[in-house]
């Protein structure tokens, strides 16, 4: 975990072990590796009263949802102020994004993690449902694994369904992703099969 020279793919690998179903082995790495992501966000929001450093591409719309989805889910407190360069001078959601589909939808996950009064998330949600809505049966057309998780998406945000439930669904579309860890794979599948065994023998002494 902290051998990733990159904080991007540091954070992209933090997501997929946390989809997978498998972050449980990981938990003190991860927690290690988030700690550092709020220091690096705290620091920058204190020099610049933005967070704009050249320790992210803090205007790439998948890594800033990514990056806050992540650290909020941990429990870490960050701003929604970071969402603020997303919106154009009406205050709206900028158009330049909608065809940004895996930033869209970054975005609309993150932006289930709000809470009260920050109402730029409220907006977010209503901006990136609208626009996924009506991107998904063209999408189904081009990128099938994309639609199927925009799709997954729309019906439950990934930090509220079950572990089991979505590693499961996401499992082959990890596998189809060019850059997929085949060890991660691996291990997701394992991880996986071995629990589904334990459940239905669990189920099988029940039933007895």
């Amino acid at each position: 975990m902290g051998g990733s020279d990159e904080p991007a793919k540091q954070l992209k690998l933090i997501d997929a072990i946390q989809r997978l179903g498998v972050s449980y082995h990981f938990e003190s790495e991860i927690d290690d590796a988030l700690k550092n992501h709020v220091v690096n966000f705290n620091a920058s929001f204190a020099k610049c009263n933005e967070i704009n450093d050249d320790y992210y591409d803090d205007n790439n719309l998948n890594m800033v949802p990514l990056r806050f989805r992540l650290l909020r889910q941990q429990g870490h407190h960050v701003s929604c102020d970071v969402f603020n360069k997303f919106k154009d001078s009406e205050g709206k959601g900028n158009e330049s994004i909608i065809n940004d589909t895996q930033g869209l939808l970054s975005l609309y996950e993150s932006a289930h993690l709000r809470v009260h009064e920050e109402d730029i998330l409220d907006e977010a949600v209503e901006f990136t449902t609208a626009h996924l809505e009506q991107m998904l049966n063209s999408l189904s057309h081009k990128n099938k694994p994309l639609a199927s998780q925009v799709a997954y998406a729309l019906n439950l945000p990934s930090h509220m369904g079950l572990r089991r439930l979505d590693a499961k669904h996401y499992i082959p579309i990890y596998q189809q992703e060019n850059s997929h860890s085949e060890t991660l794979l691996k291990l997701a599948k394992l991880d996986f099969n071995i629990l589904q065994k334990d459940h239905q023998r669990e189920l099988s002494d029940i039933t007895r």
